[in-house]
């Protein structure tokens, strides 16, 4: 073989792999660069905080507590549409034991302050809040339709009503005191699913104090 013949060999094969990564640059690139998620939360601000709910329309604002989830991109690229989705509700009970909350429905829940589906981009070492859900003042949690006969609270016991994107008719978003799992799964467009579980413990008692209610009333978690 000459050495012209050579060159022309390498040449060659020397197009067919720029072809090739032209071609495959964006599967390539996927297997060394791609985000990852990393779900924390604190009782406390700013992860936990008072937000009152209103104006209603008839000017009242309503007092309530929510509780968020810190979603953080820990990879090295642009996570695409990230979702966060409630799976699956499990109550405690005296036994030690859990048991799934049946009336529960396995939905998305919202992006804290903007209330959708889909986050559209978060970018590497960056994060952002995704509603768990909320503690009205039992008081007046009737002006915002979140009363649940079936729970058989008094005016005075918290219930916590998670936020899904739509709120079931049923009301089977909304809990009364106990203790909780919650199985999530976090996901996006360019990235694998990942599962934690969340603890979150209700005790009833109503605070309106944020450093009380937060300290006192509820107390939520990821385990590890």
């Amino acid at each position: 073989m000459t050495v012209g013949t050579i060159a022309d060999w390498l040449v060659a094969v020397g197009t067919l792999v720029l072809a090739a990564v032209a071609i495959f640059q964006e599967t390539i690139r996927g297997w060394f660069y791609r985000p990852a998620f990393q779900v924390s939360t604190k009782t406390e601000p700013p992860d936990c905080v008072a937000v009152p709910f209103g104006p209603l329309p008839n000017g009242m604002m309503i007092d309530a507590f929510y509780l968020r989830l810190w979603i953080e991109n820990t990879g090295n690229a642009t996570a695409k549409n990230a979702e966060v989705y409630a799976d699956e509700l499990r109550r405690q009970r005296l036994d030690g034991t859990w048991e799934p909350v049946r009336s529960f429905p396995p939905m998305n829940l919202k992006w804290a302050n903007i209330g959708v589906i889909y986050f559209p981009a978060i970018a590497p070492k960056m994060g952002k809040h995704c509603d768990l859900g909320h503690i009205t003042d039992p008081a007046r949690r009737q002006l915002l339709s979140e009363d649940v006969p079936r729970l058989g609270l008094t005016n005075q016991q918290t219930s916590l009503a998670f936020d899904l994107m739509v709120a079931p008719n049923h009301k089977g978003h909304i809990v009364g005191p106990g203790e909780y799992q919650l199985d999530i799964r976090v996901a996006a467009e360019n990235a694998l699913p990942v599962k934690r579980t969340v603890t979150i413990s209700l005790r009833g008692t109503w605070y309106p104090d944020e450093t009380t209610m937060l300290r006192d009333g509820v107390g939520v978690t990821v385990l590890p």
